[in-house]
């Protein structure tokens, strides 16, 4: 029923925000009676936390398992399988991905607190991630040009993510090429300033 409940819930706020997803429309949803969810939640505030701390936990674990599949690959194929990740994410769970962006776009008090903790949490596993990464494949990076590179692929990032609900189709793959071309030129760079001047 905990299932049920999170899914009827994120879906409902997806569609009207925190306020107009009511206990009504969430039980209608699962074909209950309103009351029947107190039984699992003391009120629409824990609901609401235990949905999108479900919802973002799974983003961060599905992001932990690209890297630590590739972890061993080159770099470059790291951070583009990372970027690969955010689309099947989002796209395997567009009911999810359309309740985050109603979260991120209209924030709620009630909600806030914990998703401002998550995207710090996040945040700071994907940079110490990426710098490690960086660092293996490029001793002499400085840190200056890791933070860089790290911006930019977060940049390259956020806009795919936000390219999932603004493109279709062809258009929406031809957004995915030229990402991964800004990525690569980002490693071309590198390795034309780290790799090639260190050969004999």
């Amino acid at each position: 029923m905990h299932k049920k409940l999170i899914s009827a819930a994120l879906k409902n706020y997806a569609l009207y925000g925190y306020h107009g997803a009511t206990m009504k429309k969430i039980a209608d949803e699962v074909g209950i009676k309103p009351a029947s969810i107190y039984f699992f939640y003391k009120n629409k505030e824990e609901l609401f936390i235990a949905a999108f701390q479900q919802l973002l936990d799974r983003h961060f674990q599905k992001m932990e398992s690209i890297f630590h599949e590739n972890q061993d690959k080159p770099v470059k194929q790291i951070f583009t399988e990372m970027i690969h990740g955010i689309v099947s994410h989002h796209t395997g769970d567009m009911q999810g991905t359309d309740a985050y962006i109603s979260l991120v776009t209209s924030p709620i008090d009630e909600i806030s607190q914990y998703l401002h903790q998550h995207m710090q949490r996040y945040n700071n596993w994907l940079v110490d991630t990426l710098q490690s990464s960086l660092r293996k494949s490029y001793p002499q990076i400085t840190d200056a040009e890791m933070n860089r590179i790290i911006k930019q692929f977060v940049l390259i990032g956020n806009g795919v993510f936000w390219g999932i609900k603004l493109y279709k189709g062809k258009d929406f793959e031809e957004q995915m090429v030229l990402a991964i071309q800004i990525l690569e030129s980002l490693f071309d760079e590198l390795n034309e300033k780290y790799v090639s001047t260190n050969k004999p």
